[in-house]
Formats: structure tokens, C-alpha cells, sequence
């Protein structure tokens, strides 16, 4: 099917305490032309398909990596060699637990359950399954179906509603 070539939505999530869910503010958009790629628009996609969803979420201490890793590999650091765990790795990078709070309140605020709610080993996503009605009334968006020269079909957006 051809969900599974669909690239899951990357959304930058806010360190925020309390989510706000008004108003709806579009933080990146693309600008892409289906029809200059040779894709033809078919239709209106299906509002009781699943699209798998992935959100990205902000990690912590980015700006430390450089110094870390020069402290395992440099030959003259006292902690030459002394490589981190991956458990060690994700925990020192996993997003705040408030930003990870502010995702999940957001997404429970706007319907979507608790139980439906990954997160990734990485701790850096949140992974959900939706349907297409679901993510256009969170996204504010239409998702239709687009049909390449080679007949492979190919799930997109390219508006915002309100």
C-alpha cells in the first residue's frame, strides 16, 4: 500500500508547560509544485484512512555534543575512551518531560487518546496512527491523492483551510 512510502509529519514541538491550541499558527511550509514533478491530482483522500504520524519532538542539550564527543575521543581527555551507553545517549538528549507533557495534552485536547500515544526508544517522536480526518482537523489541512507517470499513487497536502 502505498502509505507505507509516506513520509510521517516531522511538527517542531514547543517546550511549553501548557499547550495552546488557538490559534492556529503554520510554523513551516513547503513549497512544492505536485504537477511540476508530473504528479496529477486524483482525488480527495479518504477520511477513514490511517496515516501513520511521527512529531518531532525539541531535545535537550544539543549544544553540548561537540564538547562530549571530544571528551571520549580526544587522547589527552581523562575520559578518553569512555564511551557513553545508549541508554546514557537518550537520556541525556531526551526532549524535557514538560515538552513531551505539552505534545500529549495537545494531542488528547484535540481527541486523540492517550492509549493511541508512542513514544519512540529515542524518546525524540511521538508516534501515532490517525485517519486522514483526524489529522486535516489538527493540521487544518486537506490531504488528496496524486497519481505519478507511473501510476504510483502518492498522499499529499497543499493548503491550509482556515
Amino acid at each position: 500500500m502505498f502509505f507505507s512510502h509516506l513520509a510521517a509529519f516531522a511538527l517542531l514541538a514547543l517546550a511549553a508547560a501548557e499547550p495552546i491550541l488557538s490559534p492556529h499558527v503554520v510554523l513551516e511550509k513547503r513549497t512544492f509544485n505536485p504537477e511540476a514533478r508530473g504528479w496529477r491530482l486524483t482525488r480527495r483522500m479518504e477520511g477513514d484512512a490511517v496515516l501513520p504520524v511521527k512529531i518531532g519532538l525539541a531535545q535537550r542539550n544539543l549544544d553540548s555534543i561537540e564538547d562530549l564527543l571530544m571528551t571520549v575521543s580526544h587522547p589527552d581527555s581523562p575520559d578518553y575512551g569512555k564511551h557513553w551507553s545508549v541508554d546514557k545517549i537518550v537520556d541525556h538528549f531526551a526532549p524535557a518531560t514538560e515538552t513531551v507533557n505539552a505534545v500529549v495534552d495537545w494531542l488528547m485536547q484535540s481527541g486523540v487518546e492517550r492509549s493511541r500515544l508512542r513514544l519512540s526508544s529515542s524518546k525524540g517522536w511521538i508516534q501515532v496512527n490517525m485517519t486522514v480526518a483526524e489529522v486535516e482537523e489538527l493540521l487544518k489541512t486537506e490531504y488528496h491523492v496524486y497519481e505519478d507517470d507511473d501510476g504510483a499513487e502518492r498522499v499529499g497536502c497543499s493548503q491550509v483551510n482556515h
